[in-house]
């Protein structure tokens, strides 16, 4: 399967890495590559995610992260839609 990121996606990861990196720039390093090993390993199993009860995406877990990837499957294509830290609000706020 194709892995696809959102414009949307690309920037949280980067704002992920920056903030991280303020404080520790070889955790920041770590949490990027664990987020996008865990969006590799949805290419070879596009299912493992969970469903979202609150959107029509599905979601899954980053191992040893607080980082959630937000995706859905079309066809043979899986596009992540954002990296969602834990501790944030989701679904997120709509003004």
């Amino acid at each position: 399967m194709k892995l696809r990121w959102s414009a949307e996606a690309r920037q949280q990861l980067a704002e992920a890495r920056l903030y991280i990196e303020n404080d520790n720039p070889t955790a920041a390093l770590a949490v990027v590559h664990a987020i996008r090993a865990a969006a590799e390993r949805l290419a070879r199993f596009p299912e493992a995610g969970r469903q979202d009860p609150f959107t029509a995406s599905r979601v899954c877990t980053v191992p040893r992260t607080p980082y959630r990837l937000h995706y859905v499957v079309a066809g043979d294509v899986i596009r992540i839609l954002s990296v969602w830290h834990g501790a944030r609000q989701w679904p997120p706020a709509r003004d």
